[in-house]
């Protein structure tokens, strides 16, 4: 789950059959100042602003009714900790992906990008039986802020530091924070008010941290960050990392009609293959035991902007998938994720569109 930097209204990463593909889009080249936090993003840290939704699903049975709704394994989690995840149809396409971290023994705290809440609460109240776990709505309740760069530990390290409060509740991780575990999450001080800090492996190689706090605390935080001197960078800057790391977006890499191995969600960590039942797992647990998918998010690097939306053609001039989303990179140039047909393979040439050259890469992107 990335930051969305794409209309997802413009989405066709799944058209049905007579379905009209849109005008291509060619990406827009950052500005001046989004070049510039770039740069601080890979050499020191920078911070955004989230575009999260969170819920919470809380009972005595909240571990079993959301291990039977999601890919990953939550029965695994210690409080604490937290892991990516995909919600699913019954058919196995993808509903949403998400983070999800676990707060106490009965109680998991989910975020997904707004756009896509409804669709998660419709599916988690539908199939979570409210005699075992409330599922709540709690996007009123937290505002989220992101700080990410080879130097994030850092910088968050200047803002505050452990809650005290935590410490009791087993909250609170020892050692600096440079040693925190991938997603392990705690308590932390920013300024005067008290966050939760969450280490989420979700820009590819970067490093970073999620900041969780309460909405009446919102602006305080927010004022800490531009306080600091660390630069506050747009989505724009968030979306290009994201792609350099091969981060699909929900709404623009993949929708309702993909199966999550084409959107390499099982090779990012979101799907367990050893947990028990879960909605979708029907068709997901097939294809990694018996099968393959026939397409697969793919990199493409050119010397010219990749039009989003273009279609993409082998070297014989077959169709063999299409363009999702695309950047211009301040380090790599032109690139792209595009969902191609599997016997296209890293290292291959096609063409987009109206006879633009691209190469074929696997993701994430070399650093």
């Amino acid at each position: 789950m990335s930051d969305p930097s794409v209309n997802p209204a413009a989405s066709t990463t799944g058209l049905p059959n007579g379905a009209e593909t849109p005008p291509v889009v060619y990406p827009e080249p950052l500005s001046r100042d989004d070049v510039e936090a770039y740069h601080d993003l890979r050499r020191d840290a920078v911070w955004f602003e989230g575009m999260n939704h969170w819920s919470s699903v809380e009972g005595p049975k909240a571990m079993e009714a959301l291990n039977g709704l999601i890919t990953n394994d939550v029965s695994e989690l210690a409080v604490g900790m937290g892991l990516h995840a995909v919600a699913l149809t019954p058919k196995g396409k993808v509903v949403c992906d998400m983070y999800v971290v676990r707060t106490a023994a009965d109680r998991f705290m989910l975020t997904v990008l707004r756009p896509y809440a409804p669709a998660w609460l419709d599916l988690a109240r539908k199939y979570i039986n409210p005699r075992l776990a409330k599922v709540t709505d709690e996007s009123a309740q937290w505002v989220t802020y992101m700080l990410y760069g080879e130097r994030a530990a850092a910088a968050v390290a200047t803002l505050g530091g452990g809650a005290p409060s935590a410490a009791p509740l087993g909250d609170l991780m020892a050692g600096t924070l440079d040693e925190w575990p991938v997603w392990s999450h705690g308590l932390w001080t920013i300024g005067p008010v008290s966050v939760r800090l969450i280490r989420a492996p979700v820009m590819g190689s970067l490093p970073g941290f999620v900041i969780v706090a309460d909405a009446h605390d919102g602006e305080v935080v927010r004022g800490q960050l531009l306080a600091s001197t660390k630069r506050h960078a747009s989505r724009a800057v968030w979306n290009v990392a994201r792609v350099e790391g091969g981060r699909p977006a929900f709404g623009a890499d993949m929708d309702e009609h993909t199966i999550p191995q084409e959107a390499n969600l099982d090779t990012l960590g979101a799907i367990s293959f050893t947990k028990g039942c879960y909605t979708g797992q029907e068709t997901v647990a097939r294809v990694h035991f018996r099968g393959h998918v026939n397409r697969h998010l793919r990199g493409l690097r050119a010397d010219q902007p990749l039009p989003q939306f273009a279609r993409v053609y082998d070297a014989s001039g077959k169709d063999v998938g299409d363009v999702r989303s695309s950047v211009l990179s301040p380090r790599l140039g032109p690139i792209a994720m595009a969902m191609i047909r599997r016997e296209v393979a890293p290292g291959d040439t096609v063409r987009v569109h109206d006879g633009i050259t691209a190469t074929v890469e696997a993701l994430p992107f070399p650093e």
